[in-house]
Formats: structure tokens, C-alpha cells, sequence
């Protein structure tokens, strides 16, 4: 992986208490992804260490794909595809530019998303997206401005790039380095529970020495390696 590119999101300093720092890659828009985001949360509330966690939209033909099946829609419908693509695409700058006005701002911006969309079973549409903005207290006048900023597009363009060197290639993916061990990470792509992310982050260096290196596509568990 590329230190230019990952620059601003290098595992944290080394220290004496164990820190770890968990990326999950999300569709704004998935409901398997908003479960995951609850496992990750949950993981947090209850374990001893302290854990940087990251939420970066990742979106691809292949993630429509996965989230058509998912929503048992018809991926062969072209249009249909196009209308979930631009659906993801359109949700992802959102939450980029929710961010611009603060991490605390961003994370309820995704949440009330998620809440809306699959709690309340609501369509994602833009009187939706202004509903949210309202209801979390959002500037709205400089979050349209943001969203369709060179600023978002550029974020937004360099999470994808992210998620390629960390070789994501579905969503949810959580990727875990800690603080002890910053060279190597475990990224999981099945099973992402609480319980599966506590085992994981309690044995991760054994789990270095024995998940295969990642070398090929569709592995539930495996490492990857960071250059620093």
C-alpha cells in the first residue's frame, strides 16, 4: 500500500496501552452494513482497550450487485442498476459532506440515514436527505455547497483508493491493525460480530502468524500488509 495515500490514516503511535484502530467499509445505504456498524459499536461499549474507529464509504459495480441480491431486485435491470448506483454514489458524497462539519455531526448523519431507511423502512430520496439534515441540525446551505465541492469528490475518490490498497473488495469490510503490531492488519469480509472482533483483536498477532496472506479474492480472514 501506498504511505501517500494512507498518510492520514496510519495506525495509532506505539504506547504502552494497547490501542487498535478498526476501519469498516460501508454502503451508506446497506442494511448488512448497518448491522455491522452495531456489532463494531458493540464491540466498543464493552471492550477494556481503546479503539479508533473509521467509517469509509466504499462503493463499486460489484457493491450494487451485492446490494441488489441483498434486496432481492433484479441486477440484470439495467436501469435499475443505474438508479441504485447513482442511490449509493449520491449517499456516500452525503456522508462526506456531513463530515466537513464535524466527526460528531457526520456519525449522526449516517446513523439517522440508516435509522430512516431501515428502522422506518423510508425510500432514500432527496426529501429525505432534507429531512435528515433538519432533524441533526446540519448547515444546510454548506452542506449542499460541500457535497458538490472538488473537496468531497476528491475524499470520496481517495476512500475508494483506500479500500483498494487495503484490498476491500466487498462491503462490510473491517480491517484492524493495533498499536503493538502497525506493519500488519487482519481484514475480515464474513461473520463481522462483536464476538468474531473481540476474538480477532484479542489473538491478532496470532492471527498474523496464522491467516494466510491476502493473495486472492473471496478470503473470509486474512493479512494485509502496511507500508509505511
Amino acid at each position: 500500500m501506498k504511505n501517500s495515500e494512507l498518510s492520514h490514516i496510519q495506525p495509532s503511535p506505539l504506547s504502552t496501552e494497547r490501542i487498535f484502530d478498526c476501519y469498516l467499509f460501508i454502503n451508506p445505504i446497506g442494511k448488512q452494513c448497518y448491522h455491522c456498524e452495531q456489532e463494531v459499536m458493540k464491540f466498543i461499549e464493552r471492550t477494556p482497550y481503546k479503539v479508533h474507529v473509521h467509517f469509509i464509504p466504499f462503493h463499486n459495480f460489484k457493491s450494487v450487485t451485492q446490494y441488489m441480491k441483498n434486496n432481492q431486485l433484479n441486477n440484470k435491470n439495467i436501469d435499475l442498476r443505474n438508479e441504485i448506483y447513482t442511490k449509493i454514489y449520491d449517499a456516500c458524497l452525503s456522508y462526506k459532506a456531513a463530515l466537513l462539519q464535524g466527526k460528531k455531526l457526520g456519525r449522526a448523519f449516517l446513523m439517522e440515514l440508516q435509522t430512516q431507511l431501515h428502522l422506518l423502512h423510508k425510500e432514500y430520496t432527496p426529501e429525505l436527505l432534507q429531512e435528515i439534515i433538519q432533524t441533526i441540525g446540519l448547515d444546510e446551505k454548506m452542506f449542499y455547497e460541500d457535497k458538490s465541492s472538488k473537496l468531497v469528490h476528491q475524499e470520496y475518490e481517495r476512500d475508494q483508493q483506500i479500500a483498494q490498497e487495503m484490498m476491500v473488495e466487498s462491503n462490510p469490510s473491517l480491517v484492524i491493525f493495533d498499536n503493538l503490531n502497525q506493519q500488519f492488519g487482519v481484514i475480515l469480509h464474513e461473520n463481522i460480530s462483536a464476538d468474531m472482533i473481540e476474538h480477532v483483536c484479542e489473538n491478532l498477532h496470532h492471527a498474523i502468524d496464522k491467516c494466510p496472506k491476502k493473495t486472492q479474492k473471496h478470503q473470509p480472514c486474512c493479512v494485509i500488509k502496511m507500508v509505511h
